[in-house]
């Protein structure tokens, strides 16, 4: 035998697929779906990539870190890391035209990697609409002439409260006022302990009324996550019609979100663009612009600028969760995958340093319109999106309609994010029973069955305990250590394991020219060197989560959370343990047989065999519709 043939002999050949199934012939629909056009795909990408984090945190790292200087670390951790494994999970699915469980089978060992990506992407389903749903309820109520919160006086406020250009100090003259109050809290949501006021005339903190209405009208917090309470009515209905849009969005396939994403994934761009030159437009922007990008090359020495460089770029792009290798799958074979990621790339990191320029132009004119330093007005995370930027909008001429404009951009840049997040968790599902979920009818009945189960989990986050729950969820399972683990373990599964320059010859297959060394060297070298670094660097200062200076979240919780984070990276290791006990053979043999790929014909490439393969008509037409031939075309 020669060489070709014990090449092409490593392979195992999945043949299910070429037998006419009973659907088939009576005509049914059961066929894999495609994306209608590389638009399609493209435009549903950026919506998934350009996140919320794109808008409140990317701003507030690059502020933190040095300004235009962090633009160094996250430029180099993007060519070095992010862009060779985001290409790698798109040309994946696309390779295997399967979603996240399936695709593995590039590489059996590690198909824990695909029940991890599930269960991570079931959290994030669960816990990131809720984001939505706060978006929706400051939708609805900015359809107003006066913000409701941009005054005192309201049902949720207390004594405490203050606008800008009151006295910041409140001096409450009855211990008794405070005591039969049981709603009074202090600015960090937790709940004053009324002994500390010993004698009339005690002060107490003073609290925004942007903090107030927050804390208290929308979120109507508790004590802590021992306190669950009620569930919140006005966000309950809010989370209600977030899952109906992602229902309306998705139920029909990628077809149908493909066309949707063009106003979904282009409208936050119209009004990141509106707000932008609004802000630019008012005094004291220009201050706020120049503390964004000024430079400060001195932080370029510490550690810990690089680290949250190349921890944005990695986190903001979604790998790690199967996002990108469920949208992937449903391209063709012979789609250009390299310069499709590299474009949604671009436009990712474009799009951060646009929201920045957006946000910080808002944050420069309220710095000057409260008397205050940028820094003391700058958050991250919700924080910005739900206290700083409306504080600032109170300040400004129409405010509701600013109001309105921003958390519209806020809605559809998550429900883009989500509509990923469905589709990669219920894509394995079809392709394990496609006779039955391929159907149209039945897709919108499991879709439908999907979004209602997670709308009752989700309820839970939306009670007066339910913030907690969040930031726990945020904390342990979508984030941090857990995507890190996940794209190394992805990184040493192709580059090593699959074989980087076998992996070259897949994509010569797909986009038809052979690339140059950038993504090999990255996938073996460069990017498993920067993410394990930054997972070991954050490890080492690894610390539990806490909600604010006054709440610590118990113990129970904190177990709780790592729980979580256990319950999806430890898959890798399970299933590969799993495999290995389960297969036969001596572990050489084990082994062998685990490392060596479940292809199909035409994914093989033809320097690794000595024959050419004839299909018939039927092994191609009842193939994926993902197969690199027309149905009227001879092979």
């Amino acid at each position: 035998m020669n060489s070709c043939s014990k090449e092409i002999s490593k392979f195992d050949l999945e043949t299910d697929s070429l037998e006419e199934t009973d659907s088939e012939r009576h005509g049914a629909k059961t066929r894999r779906q495609t994306w209608a056009s590389q638009i399609d795909f493209i435009m549903t990408s950026v919506g998934c990539a350009v996140g919320l984090g794109n808008i409140w945190r990317f701003p507030y790292l690059c502020y933190k870190n040095g300004g235009g200087a962090f633009f160094i670390p996250y430029f180099l951790s993007f060519i070095l890391a992010a862009a060779p494994t985001y290409i790698m999970e798109i040309s994946l699915g696309q390779y295997m035209s399967a979603g996240v469980v399936h695709a593995w089978k590039a590489v059996p060992i590690f198909q824990g990697l695909g029940f991890a990506s599930q269960i991570i992407t079931l959290y994030s389903n669960i816990y990131y609409i809720v984001v939505v749903a706060w978006a929706l309820y400051y939708i609805a109520v900015s359809f107003t002439a006066n913000l409701p919160w941009a005054s005192c006086g309201n049902p949720w406020n207390t004594e405490r409260c203050f606008v800008t250009g009151m006295t910041l100090n409140h001096t409450v003259t009855d211990c008794e006022t405070v005591t039969n109050n049981s709603s009074v809290f202090n600015s960090s949501s937790v709940m004053i302990n009324t002994t500390e006021c010993t004698s009339p005339g005690s002060t107490f903190p003073p609290v925004d009324a942007v903090v107030e209405y927050w804390e208290r009208g929308v979120l109507q917090m508790s004590r802590g996550l021992e306190e669950p309470g009620r569930v919140v009515p006005g966000l309950a209905v809010a989370l209600l019609v977030a899952w109906v849009l992602v229902y309306l969005c998705i139920f029909r396939g990628v077809r149908w979100t493909g066309k949707i994403v063009y106003f979904t994934a282009i409208v936050p761009y119209v009004l990141l663009t509106v707000i932008f030159i609004r802000g630019v437009t008012l005094e004291g922007a220009a201050n706020g612009l120049v503390f964004y990008l000024r430079p400060d090359f001195s932080r370029i020495l510490d550690a810990q600028v690089w680290i949250d460089g190349g921890t944005q770029v990695i986190y903001s792009i979604g790998v790690g969760q199967g996002f990108m290798i469920t949208l992937g799958s449903y391209n063709k074979f012979k789609t250009n995958c390299v310069r499709n990621g590299l474009i949604i790339m671009v436009i990712n990191s474009f799009t951060s340093v646009f929201g920045g320029l957006a946000v910080f132009a808002i944050l420069g004119f309220m710095a000057h319109e409260t008397q205050q330093p940028i820094d003391k007005v700058v958050d991250t995370g919700p924080g910005l999106v739900f206290l700083a930027y409306p504080k600032a909008v109170t300040q400004m001429p129409l405010s509701p309609l600013w109001s309105v404009l921003f958390f519209m951009t806020i809605l559809f840049v998550g429900l883009d994010s989500e509509f990923a997040g469905v589709e990669a968790f219920l894509t394995p599902f079809m392709d394990r029973y496609p006779k039955i979920l391929y159907k149209p009818r039945n897709r919108m009945i499991f879709v439908g069955v999907y979004c209602i189960f997670c709308f009752l989990i989700g309820l839970s986050m939306v009670t007066q305990g339910g913030v907690y729950l969040f930031r726990l969820i945020d904390y342990y399972c979508a984030s941090g250590l857990v995507l890190l683990a996940m794209v190394f373990f992805e990184t040493l599964a192709i580059g090593w394991v699959y074989g980087a320059s076998r992996y070259y010859d897949s994509l010569e297959m797909m986009i038809g020219y052979r690339c140059g060394p950038w993504m090999r060297i990255a996938w073996q070298f460069t990017a498993p060197l920067v993410i394990n670094g930054i997972f070991w660097f954050q490890l080492s200062t690894y610390k539990p989560l806490t909600f604010s200076d006054d709440y610590q979240y118990a113990p129970w919780a904190t177990a709780l959370g790592v729980f979580f984070t256990l319950s999806s990276i430890s898959c890798v290791p399970a299933v590969a343990v799993y495999l290995l006990i389960k297969s036969p053979g001596s572990l050489r043999e084990r082994w062998q047989a685990l490392t060596t790929p479940e292809l199909k014909k035409h994914q093989l490439f033809p320097g690794w065999e000595n024959t050419n393969y004839k299909w018939s008509q039927v092994e191609y037409k009842s193939h994926d519709a993902n197969n690199p031939f027309n149905f009227d075309s001879g092979i």
